[in-house]
Formats: structure tokens, sequence, C-alpha cells
């Protein structure tokens, strides 16, 4: 297949699961709720997505299967002692991206996302420190927009357990997969306006997206998207911009974090 053909694949791909996203608005049932069935949809795609480029350039090496296998065991962590469903699902999710990626990495390694720049010791340092300072900005603002009180909070160590899962199963299963599908449909090349739109928008908006069906169902079509650009000018975008212009560390420090400071100001969502 051409490169032109493969763009509109992907694209196809997006169509697919936005019809699922609004047919997901007529399913009548509150067993799962309907922001919790767009999230194991997206899962179950970023678990195709992973076998098909795993199947294509094949196991990564040694060392990054290593840290792949590290990956999965903490977002497994951060569902002790709340569900072993989710901890089996998002762990399984989560290795199979990361490995996915690598391979991908590998294969197109001119355009890959660094893991972490340890270009020196210098560069590893702004990594982390950037992380933090994009999280704590970005944590502060999701407060504000939220309404919550800066009076009260508390600080637990379930709170850093559980903000391993957004950090490490978003950044890499439902972000750094998205660019990785995209690179290798595109043989490698991001090229074009057309090409580098839809690598940014693939990176961003399916992962928003499954924020939001609450929105929409309690406040309509307006709020709604609304809430979609909200999110994507916040977060999505800070930190798909993380990972492309320095690394999946950095954008998953900064993701962490903002959750600890929800998690912090507002208690866990569960």
């Amino acid at each position: 297949m051409t490169t032109k053909s493969n763009l509109l694949a992907v694209w196809i791909m997006f169509g697919v699961f936005l019809l699922l996203f609004i047919l997901n608005f007529g399913i009548h049932s509150d067993n799962p709720m309907p922001t919790a069935r767009m999230w194991l949809l997206l899962g179950v795609w970023a678990f195709l997505i992973s076998l098909v480029l795993l199947i294509k350039n094949k196991l990564p090496l040694k060392r990054q299967i290593l840290i792949s296998l590290l990956l999965a065991l903490a977002v497994a962590a951060a569902y002790i002692n709340l569900s072993l469903f989710s901890m089996i699902e998002v762990s399984i999710i989560t290795l199979f991206a990361s490995l996915a990626v690598f391979s991908t990495f590998n294969r197109y390694n001119s355009l890959k996302l660094v893991f972490l720049n340890t270009a020196s010791k210098k560069s590893v340092a702004v990594s982390l420190l950037t992380g933090i300072a994009v999280g704590v900005l970005l944590g502060i603002i999701n407060l504000m927009l939220s309404g919550s009180s800066l009076d009260g909070y508390s600080i637990r160590l379930a709170y850093f357990k559980v903000a391993l899962s957004p950090a490490i199963y978003e950044e890499i299963a439902l972000r750094a997969l998205f660019y990785a599908l995209c690179l290798s449909m595109l043989h490698g090349k991001i090229e074009t306006r057309a090409q580098k739109f839809t690598v940014w928008f693939m990176m961003i908006i399916p992962h928003v997206l499954v924020h939001t069906p609450d929105s929409f169902i309690n406040g309509g079509i307006i709020p709604g998207i609304v809430t979609i650009l909200m999110y994507v000018i916040l977060f999505g975008l800070p930190f798909a911009v993380l990972q492309r212009k320095r690394d999946l560390t950095s954008a998953m420090l900064a993701h962490g974090i903002v959750d600890v400071i929800r998690f912090c100001f507002m208690g866990l969502p569960y």
C-alpha cells in the first residue's frame, strides 16, 4: 500500500472509533458506564494495534523487553487492592504496547520517541525537571478549573501508587503507541502537512475523547465539545509535545504529577 492509502487507513480506523464513540451514548446500560465503556474500547484498540506492530516488527531488544515488563509491573501495582480485572487488563495492554513501541522505534530509528534523554547527566536532569515543572503547573490549573478548594489536602502513598497507571499506561499505550502506529503506517516518514497533522491528532484526540462522555451526557453537545477542546489544549497537547520534543519519561512524570496533585486535594475517584 502507498503512503497516501495508509494515511487514509489511519483516518478510517479513527472514523470507526468515532462512530462507536457516538453509538456508545445510545446504549442504555449503567454497567459499565458510558465513559468506562470507551476506556475499555480504547484499551482493546491499543491492544490490537500492539499485536499488529509486534507481528510486523518482531520483539525489541532484551533490555527493552525488561523495561516493558517493569512498566507493566508498575501499572499493575497501581491496582493492588482496587480491581483485579483492571490490574490484569491494563498491565497486559501496557506490556504489549511498550514492546510494540520499542520494536517500531527500532525499525524507524530516525523519528523514534526517546524513552529518556540520556545524552548527558544534564539532559537527564532537564527531562526530570521539565516533567516536574509541567506537571505542577498543569496540576494547579486542573485544580483551579475543577473549582476545588486549595485549603484542605492530604498526602497518602496510595495517591502516588494509583497515579502510576495514568502516568505510564496512558502515555505509553494511549499516546506513544498511536505515534508508533502512524510512523509504521507512513513507512518511517512524517513529511507533509497532512502527515504531521495526522500524527499530532492521533497522539491527542483518541485519549482525550475517552475522558468526555459524561460531559456530553450531563451538559449536552456544546459543553462536551468545549471539554474536548479544553483537554486538548491543557493536557493532551502538552503531554504530546513533551513526548516528541523531550522524551517519554518527562511526559509520564508530568502526567503522574497532575494526577497526584488532584488526588491530594480531591481524593481518589473511586
